[in-house]
């Protein structure tokens, strides 16, 4: 091989590189629900690998996860834990922060009052991104059903303003557990999260233990 031809050879390469770098990727897990989570038994799976529980990850060209998606047998809208959520975004405006939003089977963001989940939360970050400093919740929701099934405008005002006064700094981003990609491979936690105190799978603690290193 001519030293021409060689240097032609290193630089298709190295431009190859590049174009497989930065770019937005879907990924499918397998998870298996529980009485009280979703938990991630496989990553990466192959097509003829998705069976009746799988999860689709949206990742943007930072290598951030952007989306979470939930599916029982190709369906996004099945029967769950009201605390569980099964469609959920991430957001990125800078740096420090994180904005999660909750969405609804319709991919409309929404609050579930009843089980304290909001339909959007706000992390602040560390300089260097591995410690969630701060967090803020809001509630957006449709009050009908509400109404409708004997609640009062006051009952509901009360209750929002009490989930909003008890609000603490989350031990970890929602969800998170359940992203391959994570914020580049970090996993967020606050100064009082304890690995031990949580139920991981093996699989999921794997990559947690790389991401708070």
């Amino acid at each position: 091989m001519t030293k021409i031809s060689l240097k032609i050879l290193i630089f298709v390469s190295f431009i190859m590189n590049i174009s497989c770098n930065g770019q937005e990727k879907n990924l499918s897990h397998q998870f298996r629900p529980t009485a009280s989570d979703f938990k991630i038994t496989k990553w990466n799976l192959k097509q003829n690998q998705i069976s009746d529980y799988y999860l689709n990850e949206k990742i943007d060209k930072q290598n951030r996860v952007k989306e979470l998606k939930f599916y029982k047998n190709g369906k996004n809208d099945f029967n769950h834990l009201c605390y569980l959520q099964t469609w959920i975004k991430y957001e990125y405006p800078n740096d420090s922060t994180i904005i999660q939003t909750n969405l609804n089977n319709k991919g409309i963001p929404e609050a579930n009052i009843e089980c304290e989940l909001a339909s959007k939360v706000i992390y602040h970050l560390s300089e260097d991104k591995k410690r969630i400093t701060k967090t803020e919740s809001e509630y957006k929701f449709d009050k009908t059903p509400y109404l409708k099934n004997g609640w009062t405008e006051n009952e509901i005002v009360k209750l929002v303003k009490e989930l909003k006064a008890n609000e603490k700094t989350a031990y970890t981003i929602d969800f998170y557990s359940k992203s391959f990609s994570k914020l580049n491979g970090i996993f967020p936690v606050s100064s009082e999260f304890v690995l031990e105190q949580f139920y991981f799978t093996k699989v999921e603690k794997e990559k947690i233990l790389i991401g708070i290193k």
